[in-house]
C-alpha cells in the first residue's frame, strides 16, 4: 500500500512540473527530428568481458534439424546450401523475425519425415548453422571465432561444430583452431537430423556484434602493407549478376587492376590483399562480405539502383550490413538489367556503364 502511495505521489510530482514548467523526460532512443522516416533496427548484445566458466557437468541432448535450401540454382553445387537448427526440449529458437512462419514449416517438416543419426561425444553448439558464404560470416563467423579462440586461450580441449560454406575455410579453422572443432560431412545434413547426447548451446551473436568480433580476431592475423599500391576487382567472374562482366574485366585490367575471383585463394591470403589494397571494387552481394571483415579503408561496390529503396522485410539479412562500413563504402548505381522484380534484395542483375568506372 505504501509503495503505490509513494508510485501515485510521483506521478501526480512529475504531472505537475509538465504542466506548468513544460518539462519532462521520456526514454526514447530513436528520438531525432531530422529524419522522420529512417529505418531502426534493435538487437541483442551479450557482454564477452567476464565470459562464464564451462560447466562440464551441465552437458544435455539436443537435436540439430538440418533444411536445404530448396532454391533450383543452388542443387547444382558442388558444396549445397543449407539451414540447421537447434531444438532443445521441445523448442526450436530463432532471432529471425522475417522468416519465422516459413522457417517454422520446414524445421517441423525435417523433424517430422527426416531420419536421424546419434552422436555420442561431448561438444557446443550453436542455435543455428547457415552453409551459405554470406550468411555464415553475418550470422556465424564471429561467434566461432570467438568461442575457439577463449577454448584455446583458457587450454580447453572442448570442440565446436562447424559448418563452413568452402572446403577452404575448413582448412583456415584446422591452421588455428585444430585441436576444438569438428566437421560433419555436408551429406549427413542434407539427408539427416543428429542427435547430439552429450552437448551444450552456446550463444548466437546479433549480426553487429558478430560482425565486430570477426574483425577484432582476424585483424593480428591480415593487417599489412604488402599490397598498398594494389588495385582489385573483385568479382566470382558471373553474368549472374553483372550482365556485361567480360566487358568490365577487361576495362579494369587496362586499368592496371587485378581481377581477384574469391574462389582462387586462399581466405588468408584474399583478406590479407583486401585489406591492404590500394582502391578495392566488389561486386555487391555475399562476395563483398569478404572487403567487410578485413578492411578499414574506402572502397567501391557495383549496386543495382534498386537497393537505393530500403527493403524493410528483408533489412535484417541483407542491408544490415551496409551500414556496418558506413563512410567507409562507396555505391556506384547501375541500372537493374532484368525489369523482373526480385523478393530478396541483391538478386538483381545490372550492366555496368563503362563510363562510371572512369574516375578509378
Amino acid at each position: 500500500m505504501y509503495n503505490a502511495y509513494k508510485l501515485l505521489k510521483r506521478k501526480i510530482y512529475f504531472w505537475l512540473i509538465r504542466f506548468f514548467y513544460k518539462f519532462g523526460l521520456i526514454y526514447n532512443p530513436r528520438f531525432n527530428t531530422a529524419f522522420k522516416n529512417i529505418h531502426v533496427e534493435e538487437g541483442t548484445l551479450f557482454d564477452l568481458q567476464n565470459p562464464d566458466k564451462i560447466n562440464k557437468l551441465k552437458f544435455e541432448e539436443n537435436l540439430l534439424i538440418s533444411v536445404q535450401d530448396d532454391h533450383p540454382k543452388n542443387y547444382n553445387k558442388k558444396k549445397p546450401i543449407f539451414e540447421a537448427w537447434i531444438k532443445n526440449r521441445n523448442y526450436v529458437y530463432s532471432d529471425n523475425w522475417v522468416n519465422y512462419y516459413t522457417h517454422k514449416k520446414k524445421i517441423l517438416k525435417s523433424f517430422l519425415e527426416k531420419p536421424k543419426i546419434i552422436y555420442k561425444k561431448k561438444i557446443f553448439l550453436l542455435p543455428y548453422y547457415h552453409s551459405q558464404f554470406g550468411h555464415f560470416v553475418g550470422e556465424m563467423l564471429g561467434g566461432l571465432l570467438y568461442y575457439l579462440d577463449l577454448f584455446k586461450k583458457r587450454s580447453l580441449n572442448e570442440k565446436i561444430l562447424l559448418i563452413t560454406p568452402s572446403p577452404k575455410w575448413e582448412v583456415f579453422f584446422k591452421k588455428f583452431y585444430k585441436k576444438n572443432i569438428v566437421f560433419i560431412p555436408d551429406n549427413t545434413f542434407i539427408k539427416k537430423n543428429i542427435f547430439f547426447t552429450k552437448s551444450q548451446i552456446l550463444p548466437k551473436f546479433h549480426p553487429f556484434q558478430n560482425i565486430n568480433i570477426t574483425k577484432n580476431i582476424l585483424a593480428p592475423k591480415i593487417e599489412n602493407k604488402d599490397y598498398i599500391s594494389k588495385k582489385v576487382f573483385l568479382t566470382s567472374e558471373r553474368n549472374e549478376r553483372i550482365l556485361n562482366i567480360k566487358e568490365v574485366i577487361t576495362f579494369l585490367k587496362k586499368k592496371n587492376f587485378s581481377v581477384i575471383n574469391p574462389s582462387k585463394l586462399s581466405i588468408i591470403e584474399l583478406l590479407k590483399i583486401l585489406n591492404s589494397a590500394k582502391i578495392v571494387v566488389t561486386e555487391c552481394a555475399s562476395i563483398s562480405m569478404n572487403v567487410l571483415i578485413s578492411r578499414n579503408k574506402p572502397y567501391y561496390v557495383l549496386l543495382p539502383n534498386s537497393f537505393k529503396s530500403i527493403n524493410r522485410t528483408w533489412y535484417r539479412t541483407t542491408g544490415i550490413y551496409s551500414n556496418f562500413h558506413s563512410s567507409l563504402y562507396r555505391p556506384i548505381y547501375f541500372l537493374n538489367y532484368d525489369s523482373k522484380e526480385f523478393t530478396i534484395p541483391l538478386n538483381d542483375q545490372i550492366k555496368v556503364d563503362l563510363k562510371k568506372l572512369n574516375f578509378l
